[in-house]
């Protein structure tokens, strides 16, 4: 039996699968001369073949919901179903038409007792029209019949979860679909028999994650400086800690402020302690989030991490660190010494590889790729799109001899145009902060431009859509910004605001879907940046509001309910 998960070398697959593409581009000429309407699917690779890590690791990300994408043949029949986003490619380069939609969300892998197996097979070689199902009986007796099996390409669920519908099977005498229960009227009424249940899938799967910021330590910023100056102490959570106290600095200012949130639930912790990173991830993972995105810094003077370094090795220290995927994020400031100069690219390339990509939790797009983002190129050379483009070959390079892997490359948009990611070699865009929506401070032109703000990136090319927790960094003053009229906060935001922010980035998933990539993941400004009052991790004031409005909105099922430990 073909098996989803391949175990031979990750560069042995990647030049077959290059090699397969290149057979499928061969057929496609010769089909044209041929008029033929469908690729065959013997020019396309197995399915499932997908990079994915093996050992221990493999179950894991096994066990993760991927889109299930459904292909129509150039004449409007013959369906293809496959989990793997290169299959997916590999058949639309070769004539097949990608439905925009994905039919549901189920994973690769499946436990003995609680997952259907589905397997795939059509009526020969070279036919154009395939079937799932998922009765073993019923793939042995087409075998045996002369059909032939292609391989398991998900595994669906046998009993219905919170959040699942079952998926069913149809057929007209001419080609077989799936569907969610929800289509089964619309599909008779289009002259479709109903076949089955095929077990239950998730219809939307919705991978969350949050900004953070690992420099909640002592020497963790260079505002502790300034600290001493005006608060008479070294204190990475000056201005925080201060104006939740209630000083003159910030009642004086904004008599009518309330600052009583500039707490966190936790107390005011220090990020090199792995406990501090087992709470985060113990109250991340009850409200269902699914990774954490580390911004990452160099010190190009010293040619060192700058800072996150220290909150990261705590991260991985944690005891359960493996419950949470991560990425990092590298953020090149076009001042000293937080830029990358052209001759450390390949020592910074090389740190952020074997010590952060390396890792089996690091965050992986749905075709399995691991992903790297930068969030400022301006800081990279000389920030030309040449420079931009080096840094990024170099992230691959060290990515394909350290790893042996194709790596993943978010550029952050609006910090580079989505419209130039193809310019600089990147793979998609990412999202965290509406630059214009802050600058505005108001959140009600955030919000009614926040799905324009999506559109700004073209619709060929993969976006993790973002959304704004708040934006507030009156704490900087007067110890990171000494005059007050350059303080921007958003001066009509109330924490209520956050649910129809959350809804438009829903919305738009639903409304605007782009290549199965990233497209199910949601980026949130933020975790723990408290000195932008950007920070969705409980507070003294508000609990657990923001994780559970991010778990009701985007639909999030793992965990129990936001809890804080």
């Amino acid at each position: 039996m073909p098996k989803l998960i391949k175990t031979s070398k990750v560069a042995e697959r990647r030049r077959a699968r290059r090699l397969s593409i290149r057979v499928l581009a061969a057929f496609v000429i010769l089909a044209a001369f041929a008029a033929t309407l469908v690729t065959p699917a013997a020019a396309v690779p197995d399915p499932g073949s997908g990079t994915w890590p093996a050992g221990e690791v493999k179950a894991r990300h096994d066990a993760e919901p991927m889109p299930l994408v459904e292909l129509v043949g150039a004449a409007g029949t013959g369906r293809l179903y496959t989990t793997d986003l290169d299959e997916a490619r590999a058949a639309a380069a070769g004539g097949m038409r990608r439905e925009p939609q994905v039919v549901g969300y189920l994973p690769i892998g499946g436990s003995i007792g609680t997952a259907h197996a589905l397997y795939r097979l059509k009526p020969s070689a070279t036919a154009t029209r395939w079937l799932l199902t998922a009765s073993a009986d019923e793939r042995d007796a087409l075998v045996a019949q002369g059909w032939r099996y292609e391989g398991v390409v998900g595994h669906s669920y046998l009993r219905r979860g919170a959040g699942m519908a079952q998926l069913q099977r149809f057929s007209n005498g001419r080609e077989w679909r799936v569907a969610l229960e929800s289509r089964r009227a619309e599909l008779i009424a289009a002259g479709y028999r109903f076949d089955g249940g095929l077990g239950y899938v998730y219809p939307t799967w919705v991978r969350a994650g949050a900004v953070m910021f690992p420099m909640w330590h002592p020497g963790g910023h260079a505002k502790e400086n300034g600290c001493e100056r005006i608060y008479d102490r070294r204190d990475v959570w000056c201005g925080v800690r201060d104006f939740y106290d209630g000083h003159p600095l910030g009642t004086d200012t904004w008599p009518d402020a309330d600052f009583s949130w500039l707490r966190p639930s936790a107390g005011y912790y220090d990020d090199a302690d792995p406990k501090t990173w087992q709470r985060h991830i113990d109250t991340a993972t009850s409200a269902g989030l699914s990774f954490f995105n580390f911004y990452w810094y160099w010190d190009s003077k010293q040619q060192v991490e700058y800072s996150s370094d220290v909150g990261l090795a705590a991260f991985l220290r944690a005891p359960n660190q493996t419950d949470l995927d991560f990425m990092v994020t590298v953020c090149a400031h076009d001042y000293a010494p937080l830029e990358i100069p052209v001759a450390q690219y390949q020592r910074t390339a090389s740190i952020i590889v074997e010590k952060y990509v390396s890792q089996p939790n690091a965050l992986r797009t749905n075709d399995g790729r691991k992903i790297i983002g930068i969030c400022d190129p301006r800081g990279l050379g000389a920030g030309s799109k040449a420079d931009i483009a080096a840094f990024v070959s170099q992230l691959r390079a060290e990515a394909r001899d350290q790893l042996g892997e194709d790596v993943y490359v978010s550029m952050s948009h609006p910090a580079f145009r989505g419209a130039d990611v193809p310019a600089v070699g990147a793979d998609g865009a990412h999202c965290t902060t509406d630059s214009a929506g802050i600058e505005s401070q108001s959140f009600s032109r955030y919000l009614s431009g926040q799905r324009a703000f999506y559109g700004q990136v073209p619709a060929g090319t993969d976006l993790m859509r973002c959304v704004l927790s708040g934006f507030d960094e009156r704490t900087r003053y007067p110890v990171q910004k000494a005059d007050v009229n350059s303080i921007r906060y958003f001066r009509d935001y109330q924490k209520e605001d956050f649910v129809p922010a959350v809804r438009n980035l829903r919305d738009d998933q639903r409304a605007a879907p782009r290549f199965p990539n990233v497209d199910n993941f949601a980026m949130i400004f933020a975790w723990n940046e408290w000195d932008e009052g950007a920070s969705i991790e409980p507070n003294e004031r508000d609990g657990c509001y923001f994780l559970n409005t991010l778990r009701s909105g985007l639909g999030l099922v793992r965990g129990g309910g936001c809890s804080v430990r």
